[in-house]
């Protein structure tokens, strides 16, 4: 009878053990991700929902830990810091790594508003074309999925502008191919992150921003701005997310291909987000937040086309990065139109795959 308990005790013991070890086992394994935004705004909501997704069809054997805010690494650094493999995965703007990823900055040189067409070919642009996957090979990371800011607009804190004769002497805050449609009509600009906006706002260093309303909203910038000029002028889209190359490579092949997947249905649900909040969103800051409203100014059409014809010629500029670096400019840029155009055309005769 003693063998026999002690032999039962010994069976419990290790079937305790057993399933304890069975539960460990079964933990996630929680992908460090790198945001540099604030866990509020739409793009919070589309990661949020890609948590979700990851853990439901990895039947929760994968999911995020996401550090907001920019407290493991900011918006300028944080190409190279998931390169360098600080990060698993995070959110990255391409400009920021000069040299490393040129082909995805092509997607921001065409001036285009609609998102989904933008976002998806983009997408394509970014799996498919050697030239992309050589230059991601080589920096050590995998594309996964993408962002994109809408329509770019100009956000001001005293001064309305509703005219080209308004942005003399203005000094705003801005990018890529919106300097010289800014410095072309009088205005000096200023290259500040987008997390440091606010106080830069705040603070009167910078007059203004061109910006978008998803931003203004997330980052609370209705605080220290009055206007809105709806510029809707070109959307940032070399904006997005990526894996460091060894995390990526540690998934099993099954986990590869669902996140494959997840990543080009991510990129669709971004779409889906930006494009169906951009109307709410102008509402919600024309009626105010905690008192606080942005008075929209409709651009003339005279100058959202004059500042649209110097933003395309910027175009050049990229060109000659890229040519620079041995790539060949114009196939790459080839490539992106005709995907632009193939899903502007899919969009025009189907609509939109959430409708």
């Amino acid at each position: 009878m003693k063998h026999l308990f002690a032999g039962t005790v010994a069976a419990f013991a290790l079937s305790a053990l057993t399933l304890v070890a069975s539960q460990a086992d079964a933990a996630p394994r929680e992908l460090r991700f790198a945001e540099f935004g604030p866990n509020a705004g739409a793009r919070a909501g589309g990661l949020e929902w890609l948590d979700e997704e990851m853990r439901k069809r990895s039947n929760g054997e994968l999911g995020l830990d996401i550090i907001w805010g920019g407290a493991l690494v900011g918006a300028a650094g944080a190409a190279q810091a998931i390169s360098d493999g600080v990060a698993d995965m995070g959110s990255i703007v391409p400009v920021y790594a000069p040299g490393q990823l040129v082909t995805y900055e092509v997607v921001d040189t065409p001036q285009f508003p609609d998102e989904y067409v933008g976002m998806m070919a983009t997408y394509d642009l970014m799996t498919q074309n050697p030239t992309a996957l050589k230059e991601a090979e080589d920096f050590n990371v995998v594309y996964f999925g993408n962002y994109t800011t809408g329509p770019t607009q100009l956000l001001t804190r005293d001064k309305p502008v509703k005219s080209l004769a308004d942005l003399e002497g203005m000094t705003i805050r801005a990018t890529g191919a919106f300097v010289p449609a800014i410095e072309g009509f009088g205005g000096a600009t200023v290259s500040v992150s987008q997390p440091n906006v606010y106080e830069a706002l705040s603070n009167g260093s910078v007059d203004g921003s061109t910006t978008y309303y998803y931003v203004v909203d997330g980052y609370k910038q209705y605080e220290v701005a009055k206007y809105m000029t709806e510029l809707n002028m070109g959307q940032t889209l070399a904006f997005g997310i990526v894996f460091n190359k060894g995390a990526y490579d540690s998934l099993t092949p099954e986990q590869q291909d669902m996140m494959n997947e997840l990543g080009h249905d991510f990129t669709v649900r971004m779409a889906e987000i930006m494009h169906t909040s951009r109307t709410e969103t102008k509402a919600k800051l024309a009626a105010g937040i905690d008192g606080k409203k942005v008075e929209m100014i409709d651009a003339p059409d005279d100058m959202r086309k004059a500042m649209i014809d110097l933003a395309e010629k910027d175009a050049v500029n990229w060109a000659e990065k890229a040519n620079g670096k041995g790539l060949d400019a114009d196939a790459v840029r080839g490539d992106f139109d005709k995907r632009v155009a193939d899903y502007q055309a899919k969009v025009d005769s189907e609509g939109y795959p959430w409708k």
